[in-house]
């Protein structure tokens, strides 16, 4: 089984028990978490991986680390550990916030830019996109100097690029395109 495919049925296992309990909303919260620590943390994911550290060790780390970034997913975490998932546990933290979004009618929306985003802009974007999309939208802003100017949106899958860096591209593929 590929690792997406093993991610997705691991998310699934995961939102089918946290609405069994009543928790989805707070797993949906602390996958963020959990996925801030893996991106962040190397030597985290390296740990759990070692082949010299023993399974209750690891638990015990599992334990200690994730009681302050993820109560609700600790034991799922010491459970995906020790079934070998550690390197498909971003993934499936992942693909459990998409499921989530998809049960509840949310969209992600992400907007990057050069320089932060005034508040009055940030609330006209949200303002214009729950209206496009009649749903809740979540946002994320991200700062990326390298655009020079203008913004990124992504929302899903869809890609609107309206960086200068982007302009400069396009610009650069149409006279390349001519040049040739």
């Amino acid at each position: 089984m590929d690792q997406s495919r093993v991610s997705l049925s691991y998310a699934r296992a995961l939102l089918q028990w946290s609405s069994d309990k009543g928790v989805e909303k707070e797993v949906y919260t602390q996958s963020d978490s959990v996925i801030n620590l893996l991106s962040n943390n190397p030597d985290f994911i390296m740990l759990l991986q070692s082949p010299m550290i023993s399974a209750t060790k690891k638990a015990k780390t599992i334990h200690l680390v994730m009681d302050k970034a993820a109560p609700i997913l600790s034991n799922f975490i010491s459970l995906a550990v020790k079934k070998g998932r550690t390197n498909q546990l971003k993934g499936i933290m992942l693909s459990y916030r998409k499921l989530y979004r998809d049960m509840y009618g949310i969209i992600h929306a992400c907007v990057e830019s050069p320089e932060g985003i005034s508040k009055r802009n940030e609330e006209g974007i949200k303002r214009f996109l729950s209206n496009s999309f009649n749903k809740e939208i979540e946002f994320e802003f991200t700062l990326n100097p390298s655009l020079i100017g203008g913004f990124v949106l992504t929302i899903e899958d869809r890609l609107l690029d309206k960086s200068v860096k982007g302009e400069l591209n396009k610009l650069n593929k149409k006279l390349m395109g001519i040049v040739q």
